[in-house]
């Protein structure tokens, strides 16, 4: 089902239970975040941890194929050696890790309603898992510093219109670093968001008012359920903070994630009817957080997408998608001159055609703190603000089959990450949202959430 006529069948229903006609379906374009509570510190951030010590040569065979992302050290695991396990592994030249990621998330404002049209309207449960292992390929003769990667992912919940219950492949590629990391490859199957963006920083893992499905990069193509086949060049000057990220990927079904899920359900999928080549370039400036000085990281970023979209203006097809991001992180002060902690503020605007996209136009910002107290410096507080412009065209789509649909959303997120234990984080956060549902139009909601990230 194309999304244009997806909207349009949403639109028919809506009126109908309006006028007492029929019962409407779940619209499944509308959806509070639902992991608007950050589930680990933040993601595109090293985790704040001083040193490893004898625990630090495992960290060098974590995944390396997700370029946004840093992930948990081995000394903030757990069990840093894996019940005795990883020493093995990593003599052997591999190395594995995994999270268990529960959460809810209610609305306490009471606007419980059956079927459920976004998350936490009705009391709302998620569960998630993800490994990875890795292997060192340089012991094969692979040139340069070269790392093989896969892993799988699967979650399941309680409100399966809002979040699509799967178990896949997320990664099957190989990275290469030559020239002192000056020069990437990166060949195979993963998700593409993990390479671009940095859709999670700053603990808003759905920084975008409507959940992560609606941010504007995945919106027009990359990857984020399941992987894609892809390629990616990534230039950097002498000192590693000038640079530029490139791919070339099959894109994510425009037919939307649970077309994506049910033509590929273990990810393995060359082709999937419908989605064609696409093209992603990044130019920015990033320099290392917890280095002397404080840390920056701006970028900019263009889409081109050839995969056949929906025309909301004309009611055909368009033959091509694209769009662009610009993103500013940076961090505002610096209590420790050797560590990560202080506040940082993090900025992103976002566009697509709305001719062609119910995500228009966006623009967020976060605020937050790693060790807000001193004798909490592992923790995380985060204050975000969102909000999105739907596609007038679309708009007006369903307004021509007499149904109401919202004309913007925004979100505002206040959230606490807070270490429990070595590997285990918990997270509570509140969210206040106006219209959770494009259409049918719905009250503004008020979620309660948590989240529990326990890493191995």
């Amino acid at each position: 089902m194309k999304v244009a006529k997806f909207i349009l069948t949403a639109a028919v229903a809506a009126a109908a239970a309006q006028s007492g006609m029929a019962e409407t379906t779940p619209d499944v374009t509308a959806q509070v975040p639902p992991n608007a509570v950050p589930p680990v510190l933040p993601a595109d951030m090293p985790n704040p941890m001083m040193q490893c010590g004898q625990y630090a040569d495992y960290d060098k065979l974590l995944p390396r194929t997700a370029a946004v992302l840093i992930q948990t050290p081995a000394c903030e695991t757990i069990s840093p050696t894996l019940f005795g396990l990883r020493s093995t592994l990593a003599d052997n030249g591999f190395g594995f890790s995994a999270s268990i990621r529960p959460s809810y998330q209610y609305d306490v404002l009471g606007h419980n309603e059956h079927p459920q049209r976004y998350n936490g309207q009705n009391p709302t449960y998620l569960g998630a898992i993800e490994m990875n292992l890795t292997y060192d390929l340089t012991r094969l003769g692979f040139g340069g510093n070269a790392q093989f990667v896969v892993g799988a992912t699967g979650q399941a919940s309680s409100y399966h219109e809002g979040n699509p219950a799967f178990m896949s492949m997320t990664t099957l590629a190989i990275n290469q670093q030559f020239y002192n990391g000056q020069l990437e490859l990166q060949y195979g199957y993963y998700d593409l968001i993990r390479d671009y963006y940095g859709m999670v920083l700053g603990g808003q893992s759905a920084s975008a008012a409507l959940g992560p499905v609606s941010v504007i990069p995945v919106e027009l193509g990359l990857s984020l359920f399941t992987p894609t086949p892809a390629a990616t060049v990534a230039i950097k000057d002498s000192t590693l903070s000038w640079y530029n990220r490139a791919s070339v990927a099959r894109s994510a079904s425009p037919n939307g994630f649970q077309y994506d899920i049910d033509h590929n359900p273990t990810g393995f999928n060359f082709t999937v009817p419908g989605s064609r080549a696409m093209f992603v370039d990044e130019f920015g400036y990033k320099t290392p957080v917890g280095a002397p000085g404080r840390s920056v990281w701006a970028r900019i970023g263009g889409i081109y997408n050839t995969s056949p979209v929906s025309d909301f203006k004309s009611g055909g097809m368009a033959d091509k998608n694209y769009g662009g991001y610009a993103a500013l992180t940076v961090q505002i002060t610096k209590p420790d001159p050797f560590g990560p902690q202080g506040l940082y503020l993090d900025t992103k605007f976002d566009y697509a055609p709305e001719d062609r996209n119910l995500f228009a136009r966006d623009f967020q910002l976060t605020a937050f703190y790693i060790g807000p107290f001193k004798s909490r410096p592992l923790d995380m507080v985060s204050l975000g603000f969102s909000t999105e412009m739907f596609s007038k065209y679309a708009r007006q789509a369903i307004r021509d089959f007499g149904g109401q649909a919202e004309r913007s959303s925004t979100a505002l997120s206040l959230s606490y990450a807070a270490r429990v234990t070595r590997g285990i984080y918990f997270v509570g956060g509140l969210t206040y949202q106006t219209a959770p549902s494009f259409t049918p139009e719905r009250s503004n909601a008020f979620l309660v959430q948590t989240a529990l990230n326990v890493a191995f």
